[in-house]
């Protein structure tokens, strides 16, 4: 039987959980009997409202296939609702994991359209070499509140133009305030890729101050054999005075490392001025495209005036504010792209250092221990 519909000044969100997929304690995943079996139910929480599923017993798949709901009205766009798995046990319950799911991701989105997503439970006391607890199937979509009419009580011919940009400018603001969640989430992203690739520049930096370590070490190394040398014989002696003691070894590599960084530097310089006036050129050309299309969907008669705060005035005013933040997620997008880039190139340097210095602790470590045994020889 189908549920009441809600007054219309109310919202409701519907949370339809449908089952578990492979839930299971992690760390019995590799056992020779198999994981474990779980006595299962989940509690679906949002501020002060819950519910509760019944327990399946003995299984990794169940199946609950329960509908919830939620009056959301007035809520704040950055509530959550919250899904806990358990396993019942005989004394208490054991946490299996969580699902969480933003009401600003789902509110938009009418029960009848939303689709069945597959959500990964999370556990903070979950290795990672163990893996996930298991996946929870879940719908969610609302029923209720502020919605557009896709349905007249007069035919299409008899609408008004008014009729229409009124449905126009629902969806219009609609479409708005997705793309303004869009932005605030693009710039997170961004800030998070800035933070990440500061530590991934203190990482080369470190890597650098290392190689400089090891160099020492080295030249340390060149210089503890040479006296290993003189103590061990005579001729050892003479042969030190006739070699040279290394460094000049030391500083030609020390140059060309040099040389080879400002090449680096350089290399990454051009290559991020050309990403730049190529994503430029592209953003042009996709403004360009973009007008293009909105002058041939909004014709109007020639000489025809907008009248300020009309239906089509607050259409065209949202259009252009839904336009000007995609051009802005579209800013962020590329600088996320420059942001990858840079650091795949600081990833790849790193990576050519850290090889680097296994190269050269690989050599170091059959001299260091060389030069152990000869100085016990000498003591003994």
């Amino acid at each position: 039987m189908a549920a009441a519909a809600p007054p219309p000044d109310k919202t409701i969100m519907v949370v339809e959980l449908y089952g578990g997929r492979d839930i299971t304690e992690p760390k019995t995943r590799n056992r020779k009997e198999g994981p474990a079996l779980l006595d299962l139910y989940c509690t679906v929480k949002f501020g002060k409202q819950r519910f509760e599923t019944p327990v399946i017993t003995h299984s990794m798949n169940p199946i609950w296939d329960s509908r919830f709901e939620f009056d959301v009205t007035d809520t704040l766009t950055c509530a959550v609702i919250t899904i806990n798995c358990y396993h019942s046990g005989t004394i208490g319950r054991d946490f299996i994991g969580e699902v969480r799911l933003p009401l600003a991701e789902h509110q938009d989105v009418d029960i009848s359209y939303a689709v069945q997503h597959w959500f990964p439970l999370f556990n903070p006391k979950t290795k990672k070499k163990d893996g996930s607890p298991g996946e929870l199937g879940v719908k969610v979509g609302k029923v209720g509140g502020a919605k557009h009419k896709m349905s007249y009580d007069k035919s299409f011919e008899d609408r008004t133009v008014d009729d229409l940009y009124e449905e126009a400018n629902t969806l219009a603001t609609e479409a708005n305030d997705s793309v303004h969640r869009s932005l605030r989430l693009v710039e997170q992203t961004r800030e998070i890729g800035s933070s990440t690739l500061n530590k991934l520049q203190n990482q080369g930096e470190l890597i650098q101050r290392l190689q400089g370590d090891i160099d020492s070490v080295e030249n340390n190394m060149i210089q503890s054999e040479r006296r290993l040398r003189s103590i061990e014989s005579v001729w050892g002696t003479v042969a030190n005075k006739i070699t040279s003691g290394g460094n000049a070894r030391l500083k030609k590599k020390a140059e060309n490392d040099r040389k080879l960084l400002k090449k680096r530097q350089k290399q990454d310089k051009q290559l991020q001025a050309l990403r730049e006036d190529q994503w430029s050129e592209r953003r042009a050309a996709d403004l360009a495209n973009s007008t293009v299309r909105r002058d041939k969907m909004l014709v109007r008669d020639p000489g025809t005036r907008v009248e300020a705060g009309s239906s089509e005035d607050r259409f065209l005013r949202t259009t252009d504010d839904t336009d000007h933040t995609l051009d802005r997620i579209g800013d962020v997008l590329d600088d996320l792209k420059i942001m990858a880039l840079d650091m795949g190139n600081h990833i790849n340097h790193q990576n050519e250092g850290l090889a680097a210095i296994q190269k050269d602790l690989d050599k170091l470590n059959p001299r260091i221990n060389s030069a152990i045994r000869r100085a016990k020889d000498i003591v003994n």
